[in-house]
């Protein structure tokens, strides 16, 4: 199994850096996107420090955590099934299926290397942020940190996978990733804290997952706060969790049922 991980991963990475233009361009857009935030904090700082006061104030760090989860979530929805498309039309999913890799690893494992590269290039942001451009993290909790990030990835690739079982059994891309995108960048915190909407714009915010990684994210490494002070956000994010990869899960064996009972891998 771990010999079959590598050589997807391996695939990837070299299918990917195939088209150099576009595998650097990557790595250029992540970096401007860290001077965008830079400059947009110096506007805004000394207006947003009352509501950051919860987040250390540092409205630079707040940004940072926010572009690089939006863009992690954007990742999810979108990798997996974007991949079974491109294996379906290029027709090299049905010779994987029939060897003796099994059909979970085979439908997913295209899609490895950019879950791997995406979760590097969220660290990267953040790393350069604060190597470079002075963002804040002196105080973070780094256990927190890493049990809080481990929980939302988890979370964040189910919605991925809930997708690529919608690819498989329509062969055509989740129709609501747009939508789902555009929502949680203005409802999930991205930019502003959720405690800035309404009441009831509030609402929405809350049945987001990303709303809660962020704000447990927020609370861990930039002010430190420990597994148990995390609280409610926390525990909305488990509740999340425990809902979304059970039933990503059973979606995706669903879809594999339907392939099996089909025989519809080859149709496009």
């Amino acid at each position: 199994m771990l010999t079959k991980l590598f050589a997807f991963n391996a695939h990837g990475f070299r299918l990917a850096a195939s088209y150099r233009l576009a595998f650097a361009s990557r790595y250029v857009a992540i970096l401007t996107s860290i001077v965008f935030f830079y400059f947009l904090a110096q506007v805004f700082q000394g207006s947003s420090a009352a509501v950051l006061r919860n987040y250390g104030g540092d409205y630079f760090a707040f940004l940072l955590l926010g572009g690089a989860f939006s863009v992690y979530l954007s990742l999810c929805l979108r990798i997996f099934s974007e991949h079974l498309r491109e294996e379906l039309l290029a027709g090299t999913l049905e010779p994987l299926v029939v060897t003796a890799t099994p059909m979970t690893l085979s439908l997913l494992g295209p899609s490895l290397w950019s879950v791997l590269e995406g979760t590097f290039i969220a660290v990267l942001q953040l790393a350069v942020g604060a190597l470079v451009l002075g963002a804040n993290y002196s105080h973070a909790n780094w256990l927190s940190v890493a049990v809080v990030s481990l929980i939302s990835i988890v979370c964040l690739v189910s919605w991925g996978i809930a997708s690529a079982a919608f690819t498989i059994i329509f062969k055509r891309s989740d129709p609501i990733n747009w939508l789902v995108g555009a929502i949680t960048y203005v409802f999930s915190g991205v930019f502003f804290p959720v405690a800035v909407l309404p009441p009831w714009l509030q609402a929405i915010s809350y049945l987001i997952p990303l709303t809660y990684a962020l704000e447990t994210m927020r609370g861990a490494m930039l002010v430190g706060r420990t597994l148990s002070e995390l609280g409610a956000p926390l525990t909305g994010l488990v509740a999340f969790t425990l809902v979304l990869l059970p039933l990503s899960v059973l979606a995706l064996q669903r879809a594999i049922n339907y392939l099996r009972e089909t025989g519809s891998l080859s149709q496009y």
